[in-house]
C-alpha cells in the first residue's frame, strides 16, 4: 500500500465519521475526529507529492492540512 492510498483512506474514514455524526446525531458541527483524520490524510498526500516531485499538488495538500488544523484548534477551543 503506497502513501497516497493511506492518505486517501484516512480522508475517507474521516468523512465517514462526519457522515455518521451528522446522520445519527443530526449535528451540523464539524467533528474533531473528522478534522484530525482529514489533516493527517492531507499530510500523507503531501509526503507522497513531495516524493513524486509534484510541487503544486503538494502545496495544495499542505494548504488543506493547515486549514483543517486551524479548524480543529477552533473546534477544541470552543468546547472549553
Amino acid at each position: 500500500m503506497n502513501i497516497f492510498t493511506i492518505g486517501l483512506i484516512l480522508i475517507v474514514v474521516g468523512w465517514l465519521v462526519q457522515l455518521i455524526r451528522t446522520a445519527a446525531q443530526k449535528s451540523r458541527a464539524l467533528s474533531s475526529p473528522f478534522l484530525l483524520l482529514y489533516a493527517i490524510g492531507c499530510i500523507f498526500l503531501f509526503v507522497g507529492n513531495y516524493r513524486a516531485n509534484d510541487v503544486i499538488t503538494g502545496v495544495l495538500n499542505t494548504i488543506c492540512a493547515v486549514i483543517a488544523i486551524i479548524l480543529l484548534i477552533t473546534v477544541i477551543a470552543r468546547k472549553e
